[in-house]
């Protein structure tokens, strides 16, 4: 919808948080985005939603990434950074996103949006998704590798897929590992047992294993293939950039391996191990049933999420109607509007 009399809608974190915890509830705003990036997948089945390969740019302290995709209504861009520095010197979230939705009619921003939130979120509902499709329908033990902001919506998001009633959790930052402890506790209230564990038993023991780590480029894997039982199923999240890997080489050989974005999946995940035949299929075309998912009980089955723009034109999409329902945010007048649109200066500068 164009909207240029009204100028862009601003979101900043406060409205984020405030619409989804006391106008739509968390709980059900994660079912309806759930619902919103299950359309998605189908749509980019049928090519309805276009999306080019992101290109990472590399600093001494961290990457910088913008993700981009359209619609026939809507061009979205996240700018979204990975610094693993920041949580320890500066207090602040390794990973950030900034992102704008834009009218495809006109060019006309529509909404500027904090996306931080967002990200964390729309990554653990695509882990639920393939989650719901790829694991064992009685897999009830969860395991978590790297506990940090990442950890807590994927529990939240798989719990909603799953009848979890344990967790098993480790990361190397005993705070964060914790921190968490306490918050999934109070998240399942009783319905699920937390414990704190170390890397090689979360991952023998869960039926779910879930890495979301920030494994240093070039480094040893963090999740070995004698760890993983027979059914298991993998959402190797951590893992998104060239070098950077957090499943055994091995492992991705013995497994089913299905990807998020396979033109991105190849040269950042955990894909990049592997040959591009060995790439069973991207989630779409599980979702829309061109190949089958999980065929075998003790058939090991991996997610290997890179971080797909889809879900960000998606998650923007329905954030921005659900704010414009509720009032959320406030009008910006960025985008130009000279009293000329063919004479810049006669219209700032000549006046």
């Amino acid at each position: 919808m164009f909207i240029s009399d009204k100028g862009a809608l601003l979101l900043e974190e406060q409205d984020i948080v405030y619409l989804i915890k006391e106008k739509i509830g968390l709980k059900n705003f994660l079912l309806q985005l759930m619902e919103s990036l299950e359309a998605g997948f189908k749509k980019f089945a049928s090519k309805k939603i276009t999306v080019p390969a992101r290109y990472e740019f590399l600093f001494p302290h961290g990457s910088i990434v913008p993700m981009s995709a359209a619609d026939d209504e809507y061009f979205a861009c996240k700018i979204v950074n990975t610094h693993p520095e920041n949580s320890i010197k500066y207090n602040m979230p390794t990973v950030m996103g900034t992102g704008i939705l834009v009218d495809v009619q006109t060019g006309y921003p529509t909404l500027l949006i904090e996306s931080t939130i967002l990200t964390a979120l729309r990554t653990a509902i695509t882990s639920a998704i393939a989650t719901k499709y790829l694991a064992n329908k009685k897999s009830k033990i969860l395991g978590i590798i790297g506990n940090g902001a990442e950890a807590m919506p994927h529990l939240h998001a798989i719990s909603l897929i799953r009848d979890i009633n344990e967790v098993y959790a480790f990361d190397v930052d005993e705070k964060a590992a914790k921190s968490f402890k306490n918050s999934a506790e109070r998240l399942m209230n009783g319905g699920a047992e937390i414990r704190l564990s170390n890397a090689e038993t979360t991952s023998i023991e869960s039926d779910i294993l879930v890495t979301i780590t920030n494994n240093e480029m070039n480094r040893m894997p963090v999740v070995f293939s004698n760890w993983i039982r027979d059914g298991t199923h993998i959402n190797a999240v951590g893992g998104c950039s060239a070098n950077q890997i957090e499943l055994e080489k091995s492992l991705l050989e013995r497994a089913k391996v299905i990807v998020d974005f396979k033109d991105q999946a190849i040269y950042e995940g955990e894909s990049q191990q592997l040959p591009k035949g060995k790439i069973y299929a991207d989630l779409s075309d599980i979702i829309v049933h061109n190949k089958e998912p999980r065929t075998k009980e003790d058939e090991v089955t991996i997610f290997d999420s890179v971080g797909f723009a889809m879900e960000d034109l998606q998650a923007f999409k329905l954030i921005y109607e659900l704010s414009i329902k509720e009032g959320i945010g406030k009008r910006v007048n960025i985008a130009a509007k000279p009293r000329y649109s063919k004479n810049l200066y006669q219209s700032y500068f000549l006046n």
